[in-house]
């Protein structure tokens, strides 16, 4: 059944077109700012008063929560229901980060058996529609869901991953040392990892990419190690595309049947 979210695109005022994109969900009543995240495997809760009442399972594969993998052991948490708009999921499962500051997320253990419109210009997650895309693309995805899209830009093509819970694009350090001349550093920013860790990040400004024959502006990047977290067998990926390129246009991607295309 088809559902249109309303979606909370909050800015960043120190950082230009650095957005969180967040929906506003009921856990077993009990209402959560969750942030959309195509790049994050599982759901996440930061642990705290809001869990409290939540029933907690054991140990799992660590790393769910984001591209970023974590460290350790994940403690997860069930509940009877998530509602977000008119999606509702029985038996939620959700990675439980033991840091109260850590963001909350909605990822691709519920994203991916979805299409997702995201309708940035008018603030707006559609689920499961019909409407018309300017052509059907093949959608890479990794073994846990996470989608690729083709970039081409001066220095040559990537695979890059669509992440909509990535504030910022993240570009690996390799590229930048092996291209000096096309990235120009842009200060440095206070970035928050998947358990809500602060780290110094270089930025740099990204050079203008074409994605689907769609041209966008040089926007802001991250600086960090990122083409060795691919998992054997996945897709490598030297670049992740976070909302200072998302936000600009208008995209349909089909997780489980597998393609993307531009909204009319």
């Amino acid at each position: 059944m088809a559902a249109v979210i309303p979606l909370d695109l909050d800015a960043d005022p120190d950082l230009s077109d650095a957005i969180a994109v967040r929906v506003i969900a009921e856990i077993d009543g009990t209402t959560h700012s969750l942030i959309v995240d195509t790049g994050g495997a599982r759901s996440g809760l930061a642990d705290g008063p809001l869990t409290a009442g939540l029933t907690r399972l054991a140990p799992q594969d660590p790393g769910g929560g984001g591209v970023f993998s974590r460290t350790g052991s994940t403690e997860s948490v069930t509940a009877g229901e998530l509602r977000v708009g008119d999606l509702v999921v029985e038996r939620p499962v959700f990675d439980l980060e033991p840091n109260p500051t850590a963001p909350s997320l909605l990822g691709l253990d519920v994203l991916r058996w979805h299409r997702l419109d995201f309708r940035f210009a008018d603030a707006l997650l559609a689920l499961d529609t019909e409407a018309s895309v300017d052509e059907r693309r093949d959608l890479v995805q990794s073994s846990r869901g996470h989608p690729y899209v083709d970039v081409a830009w001066a220095g040559g093509a990537w695979a890059a991953i669509w992440d909509s819970g990535a504030s910022v694009s993240v570009i690996d350090r390799g590229v930048v040392a092996r291209h000096p001349g096309h990235f120009r550093t842009a200060g440095e920013a206070e970035g928050t990892d998947a358990s809500g860790a602060a780290n110094a990040l270089a930025l740099v400004l990204l050079p203008e990419v074409t994605i689907g024959g769609r041209r966008f502006a040089p926007s802001i990047a991250a600086v960090a190690d990122i083409a060795g977290l691919v998992r054997p067998g996945d897709p490598p990926f030297e670049l992740i595309l976070g909302m200072p390129v998302l936000r600009h246009a208008d995209w349909a991607l089909h997780l489980r049947d597998g393609w993307w295309g531009y909204l009319g």
